[in-house]
């Protein structure tokens, strides 16, 4: 089992998971976010392949309208 800090909350899950499939049972829209794990921003083409380990420190940024 892993834990890992999504925007100051923590969330357990069996395994090590992907980090598209975290973001996908977080139900966070894949449009218009930026992700860093562990103060590391990850490129949207790595999602699919990048592996979030235990105790990962992740930070979900979404984009917003304003003037």
């Amino acid at each position: 089992m892993i834990t890992v800090n999504v925007n100051n909350q923590s969330y357990s899950f069996s395994e090590e998971i992907l980090l598209s499939e975290l973001l996908n049972q977080l139900n966070f829209s894949k449009k218009g976010i930026a992700v860093a794990v562990n103060n590391a921003i990850v490129s949207k083409k790595r999602w699919e392949d990048f592996k979030v380990s235990d105790e990962a420190f992740i930070l979900i940024i979404k984009a917003t309208q304003g003037g």
